[in-house]
């Protein structure tokens, strides 16, 4: 018997989710259940108003965001009636393929360049193209290029002379042309551009109701999509706060939300103000720090009835051995005397450049014999040099003239083709009018075609490589065989990837993708590869005590939460103007994620190679950050508190 989309709301979950006839903004501050809100909206809108499940449109802003939507509202209407529920870059990738015949100005087939692809061979690239002396300075001008996308720069009609470096726009756009790619910056903007140049451009859908998560962690562009898709008569329910908008490095700003109303007039207010996740303490505390920013919207936020009597303690130690001796310290009493598991154990930090903090943290709770995992850096295996290999396989089974693939494997296979091959081969593309795969076609054809001795060799490496993807291409399964695409996956891993270990923890890695995007072939695969933010995604090990950076622990929650480096010199650190209140929100966001047991660390000095991180890199002194310094919980001596837990013990 299926149960009314309503059961088990409370009344402002019910109002919020079942309110219907105009654009609506949901103010949903930490732990009031808004993706719970948003599954019931959905249920609301199919179940109660007979909506079709093809008009409705949910984003979110990370994969994983979107995964836990997808199930949830799979548990409640079942599988039949799921609408298309995605990331923001998922949607507007669909959005180009399925009008690519009409963006004659982009290079076809559309293909986005990951992240790996873009530092190791774009960035690479440019530098050598350009003459430049390091690789940041072509990434400095390529996250400018990626701002002015985001923040709609890039319109200005004159943008193009002004952009500071226009040799960098020449090598960029040709580079592009000649490996084929879009950059991921520029995807949603391509997509509003390509909806407003073309008057025939349709969505899927069209969607009727448009529902789009964590409205305040999207950018001017982003935001204008949102508003063109309404302005094609979508209803539009945005949910989000303020107060956790934590991504301006990214271009976005908390105004968006906080603009709502006067961006859709008439459109209702809703509000969730009561709090499931944090004792009241923690959200006092929390409260103390966002209420900071003068500009935020007031808003009603309190702990359920019966949340109280959690335990925040703010700690300060010597440095950071006698830091890292108390964290591990507290995780062993939370542990062994408070009965709180591992894996409801958060350790966050702002910063951890080449492991400085990480490290010292990991090393003292291991010798503590307490479980860790360490997520704070990018451990991602396919970006290694087999896991990328791999993928690189895939792509060109999705798509033989895939040349950013090409490039990867003449990159990083044992074929003794240097640099020099590839800029051969980019050199007789250029002059030939075509891409580097067909460049690579040429060569085959005609050896003689690229100086020296290049030619031969670079015929005998491609020769290899299209003979294993004959192989590869075996393992495929046939439209009435097999079609489990994850040991699809682990067929074509047993004869790519020697070495057992890399084979698990790689096919571990697309498992994750499959399970999350249900991409249901090798095309769709590689595309959800394509489209997923894994600067911004998270994965956590079960039955560990998890060190995390503070970005990467939005969206969790866990009963105790210790926040280590509490310290001016991070937060806010570097940051000028706005940026502080990013780090601010950012700092709100962090203590949020605390259900009962909250513990604040900061130094007073830091020496080795944490001397040389922060605002005053290379100075030991270190301060309790400004954000905290007038807050309702006193400071103390971690020795003492750490002492008081041995006393009660006794």
């Amino acid at each position: 018997m299926t149960m009314p989309w309503d059961e088990g709301l409370l009344p402002e979950q019910r109002s919020a989710a079942g309110y219907f006839g105009s654009h609506a903004r949901l103010l949903a501050g930490p732990g009031t259940g808004k993706t719970r809100s948003l599954t019931k909206r959905i249920c609301f809108l199919i179940e109660a108003r007979n909506v079709e499940p093809g008009e409705i449109c949910a984003l979110t802003f990370t994969r994983a965001a979107a995964h836990e939507l997808r199930q949830r509202v799979q548990s409640e209407v079942g599988h039949e009636k799921v609408p298309r529920i995605s990331t923001l870059h998922s949607f507007a990738l669909r959005q180009l393929l399925r009008n690519s015949a009409r963006l004659t100005s982009l290079p076809q087939p559309l293909r986005i360049a990951d992240d790996w692809e873009e530092r190791y061979i774009i960035l690479e690239d440019l530098k050598a193209l350009l003459g430049l002396n390091t690789v940041d300075e072509a990434r400095c001008l390529l996250n400018e290029l990626s701002a002015d996308w985001q923040s709609l720069t890039a319109d200005e009609g004159d943008w193009d002379q002004r952009f500071p470096n226009p040799a960098f726009l020449g090598a960029w756009r040709e580079h592009r042309e000649i490996y084929g790619y879009l950059l991921r910056a520029e995807l949603v903007y391509q997509l509003k551009r390509a909806l407003e140049q073309h008057d025939d451009f349709t969505l899927e859908g069209p969607p009727g109701y448009l529902l789009v998560d964590e409205y305040q962690d999207l950018n001017r562009c982003d935001l204008g999509i949102v508003k063109a898709i309404g302005d094609k008569g979508a209803e539009v329910y945005v949910a989000g706060d303020d107060d956790q908008s934590i991504y301006g490095f990214r271009m976005a700003h908390p105004e968006g939300i906080r603009r709502f109303p006067q961006d859709y007039p008439g459109a209702r207010e809703l509000a969730l103000e009561i709090c499931k996740r944090c004792d009241q303490e923690v959200l006092d505390l929390g409260l103390f720090v966002a209420r900071q920013d003068y500009r935020r919207i007031d808003k009603p936020l309190r702990a359920d009835d019966g949340r109280d009597g959690g335990e925040i303690a703010l700690l300060r130690f010597r440095d950071q051995n006698q830091e890292a001796q108390g964290v591990a310290q507290i995780c062993r009493d939370l542990i062994s005397n408070r009965g709180v598991e591992p894996g409801q154990i958060l350790i966050l930090l702002r910063t951890d450049r080449n492991g400085a903090f990480s490290s010292v943290l990991r090393q003292t709770l291991e010798s503590q014999d307490v479980p860790v995992g360490v997520a704070t850096a990018d451990t991602d295996p396919l970006n290694e040099a087999v896991g990328r290999q791999v993928l690189a396989f895939l792509r060109l089974l999705a798509n033989e003239n895939d040349h950013l693939a090409w490039r990867t494997l003449f990159k990083l296979r044992n074929n003794g083709l240097g640099p020099g091959a590839a800029d051969v081969i980019y050199q007789l593309a250029k002059s030939c009018n075509a891409r580097f795969a067909e460049a690579l076609q040429i060569t085959c054809n005609h050896p003689s075609s690229v100086s020296g001795r290049h030619g031969g060799r670079i015929k005998a490496e491609v020769e290899v490589i299209r003979m294993t993807l004959q192989e590869l291409s075996s393992l495929l399964p046939s439209e009435e065989g097999d079609t489990d695409l994850i040991e699809t996956i682990r067929r074509i891993m047993s004869r790519v990837v020697p070495d057992e270990g890399h084979r698990q923890v790689i096919g571990r890695q697309f498992e994750l993708t499959i399970r999350a995007a249900d991409p249901g072939s090798i095309n769709g695969l590689v595309r959800a590869m394509d489209v997923s933010r894994e600067d911004i995604e998270q994965e956590i090990e079960e039955g560990k005590v998890n060190i995390l950076t503070m970005h990467k622990a939005k969206g969790l929650t866990a009963e105790a939460v210790i926040i280590v480096a509490a310290e001016d010199e991070y937060l806010p650190g570097r940051a000028k103007g706005d940026a502080i209140s990013d780090e601010r929100r950012l700092l709100y966001v962090s203590l949020t994620r605390a259900k009962h047991y909250l513990f604040i660390t900061y130094c007073n000095r830091r020496t080795g190679p944490q001397r040389h991180t922060g605002r005053t890199s290379g100075q030991t002194y270190r301060s309790l950050t400004r954000f905290l310094q007038d807050a309702p919980v006193a400071p103390q001596l971690g020795q003492g508190y750490l002492q008081s837990l041995d006393d009660a013990r006794l």
